[in-house]
């Protein structure tokens, strides 16, 4: 049985289903612009492009967090950087899949995959003041912004793990086979 996936103009907001061919450049009929893909195939590439962006970025920060333990503050600052700008890039994916998600578990678990990812953004933040402030022998700031971290990482910890996009394809799947 071939799937059907959604797309929507971008101009007047029309709604196109297509059966078949994946990615296939549909030109609204009312408007002439290009329709994207929405729905739950929008919602299950960004949650993906999400969960690769995250999984890069919490790499970045766990070397960052060892650089820094080996006094190397100014490497650990650009690791902290890069993965802030993952870990932002990923909650916008996120914040996506909930926007474009038609199914409940889907929008929950990209919910709380979103806010994880916001307070390791965080986090990653705080941790670059830190080493900038620790660089300019500014002690007490850098203590505050480590333990300004320390909370957003201890809140991260709230929302438990981020599933990955073929655990979300299993739920999917297991909740269709349910309602049959």
């Amino acid at each position: 049985m071939e799937q059907s996936q959604t797309y929507r103009c971008d101009g007047c907001g029309s709604e196109y289903r297509v059966l078949g061919e994946p990615r296939p450049k549909i030109v609204c009929r009312d408007c002439e612009r290009e329709a994207a893909l929405s729905g739950t195939a929008a919602a299950q590439r960004a949650y993906h492009i999400g969960y690769t962006r995250y999984r890069e970025a919490r790499r970045q920060l766990s070397d960052a967090l060892a650089t820094v333990e080996d006094g190397e503050m100014a490497l650990a600052r650009g690791g902290f950087d890069s993965a802030a700008s993952d870990f932002e890039e990923s909650v916008e994916e996120f914040t996506t899949t909930v926007r474009e998600a038609d199914d409940d578990s889907l929008t929950e678990l990209a919910e709380r995959a979103r806010k994880k990812a916001t307070c390791l953004w965080q986090a990653a933040e705080w941790l670059s003041g830190m080493t900038y402030a620790s660089e300019q022998g500014e002690s007490t700031q850098a203590s505050q912004y480590r333990h300004d971290a320390e909370n957003r990482l201890q809140a991260a910890t709230e929302y438990g793990t981020v599933s990955s996009p073929e655990e979300l394809l299993q739920t999917a799947e297991t909740e269709v086979q349910s309602d049959t």
